[in-house]
């Protein structure tokens, strides 16, 4: 059975594409080497990880993203707090459409710039550790899009999803 970190942890393999120790990504992932091994067996299981190739199957993830991360890790709308905008409320989406929301959605971190309604991120640390990784950030706004956005916000991801992805 998958959990939400699983998702965060493909979406890093993906991004370093190259060369990484499972130490490596634990330390930029602020997390142990196990929990990193133990996710990707069950991405492995779960057909969204190949282990001897040590590549994320993208058209399983997309899938997966598209029609199964919503109903697997639905996100709900909290209290307002300051925070970093995700969702369709993070630049990349934001300067793509006309968003109606009164209150941006971010992920509540204390060092945050922008007060807006809490969005749980899939991973706790997640605010410390995109850190200065644009790519590994925009796309954890995507899944997060199709999260808590509406069919047009979804669509728009869906497709900047496939450039990222397969870009």
């Amino acid at each position: 059975m998958l959990k939400p970190q699983d998702v965060v942890i493909l979406l890093k393999v993906h991004c370093w594409q190259g060369d990484w120790t499972y130490e490596q990504l634990a330390l930029s992932l602020k997390t142990s080497t196990s929990v990193v091994y133990e996710s990707l067996k069950r991405c492995e299981v779960s057909r969204l990880y190949h282990r001897n190739h040590r590549q994320v199957m993208r058209e399983a993830l997309l899938e997966f993203l598209v029609h199964g991360v919503k109903y697997v890790f639905p996100a709900t709308v909290g209290n307002l707090k300051r925070g970093i905008p995700t969702a369709h409320s993070a630049e990349l989406l934001k300067s793509l459409l006309v968003v109606s929301e009164p209150m941006p959605y971010v992920w509540a971190f204390s060092r945050g710039k922008v007060k807006g309604q809490e969005i749980k991120p899939l991973y706790k640390q997640l605010p410390e550790i995109i850190g200065n990784d644009r790519r590994f950030y925009e796309l954890v706004c995507l899944v997060d899009a199709l999260r808590i956005g509406k069919v047009r916000e979804q669509e728009l991801a869906i497709t900047v999803l496939k450039e990222r992805l397969y870009g």
